[in-house]
């Protein structure tokens, strides 16, 4: 393995695993079933948490971006990297939307916690944010599970880690587009498992 191979393969896995730290706070871990009301005077109690959080999804998916880029770079012009480009154009396009998403709860849930504290009601305000965002997620996800798709389908044709391994990887991805087609929502921590395996396959020579 050359040292940037296993420069992506460790972005790979470190993203996903730092930008765990501030999503596992205790206090906010059960804020994705509660109700809205609920689920705004949670993050209003613990905005520092609730930026770190949004950070750390932030973060994981830039680094992840950056790992698959190094991949995707490496054997230029090879079938290989046609698809890897391919997955890894898909990704950074979901991406985007992602961060998008991010930046905008961040800063509108806290806000929405204060109209609540003063008693005014947002009215349509909140319905079309939050149009928007989820809007934004749902785009996010759909395009992340095609580019994992694509990155398994690429790996287990060309080769370059193990089969059950490429297969994982875009059965993953399939699998979660049926679950965001089927319940319009899924859990976001899940579409980083995939590419998290990924660098798992490379740094063990899977």
């Amino acid at each position: 393995m050359t040292a940037s191979e296993t420069t992506a393969a460790v972005l790979l896995v470190v993203g996903p695993l730092l930008g765990a730290v501030p999503v596992a706070h205790p206090r906010l871990i059960p804020i994705w079933s509660m109700a809205r009301d609920d689920f705004v005077r949670t993050v209003g109690a613990h905005r520092r948490a609730w930026a770190w959080l949004n950070a750390g999804f932030g973060l994981a998916t830039v680094l992840t971006t950056a790992g698959l880029a190094i991949v995707a770079a490496q054997d230029p012009g090879s079938s290989r990297a046609a698809g890897l480009v391919l997955a890894l154009v898909a990704y950074a396009m979901g991406g985007t939307l992602w961060l998008t998403a991010l930046a905008i709860r961040s800063r509108t849930t806290p806000a929405l916690a204060d109209l609540d504290a003063q008693g005014v009601d947002p009215g349509p305000a909140e319905v079309l944010v939050g149009s928007a965002t989820s809007g934004a997620f749902a785009g996010y996800a759909a395009l992340t599970c095609a580019a994992l798709v694509v990155l398994g389908v690429t790996y287990l044709v060309t080769g370059g880690i193990g089969a059950p391994v490429a297969a994982l990887i875009a059965l993953e991805g399939v699998g979660c587009l049926v679950w965001l087609l089927a319940a319009g929502d899924l859990i976001p921590a899940v579409l980083y498992l995939p590419t998290l395996l990924l660098g798992i396959a490379l740094l063990a020579g899977w």
